[in-house]
């Protein structure tokens, strides 16, 4: 067997093994994200800021001016 056809097959085989690893990964349901945020967005009527604030809460306190906002929709 010559250098090319053994470094050839060296590379088939690492592809192969790169295919098979993101097959196993993909049918498990694996992704390399991290989960959506799920927090709600606010502005301020007052002051304009934008922040955000846990998803179970309906009215958050400003954290510059202190007016109470309701979430944005989008």
């Amino acid at each position: 067997m010559s250098v090319s056809d053994s470094i050839f097959l060296f590379l088939l085989v690492l592809l192969g093994g790169w295919t098979a690893v993101a097959f196993y990964a993909r049918q498990r349901g694996l992704d390399f994200e991290p989960d959506p945020n799920r927090d709600n967005v606010f502005s301020c009527e007052e002051c304009e800021y934008v922040y955000t604030d846990d998803d179970d809460v309906e009215r958050s306190r400003c954290p510059e001016c202190g007016v109470m906002n309701r979430p944005v929709l989008f």
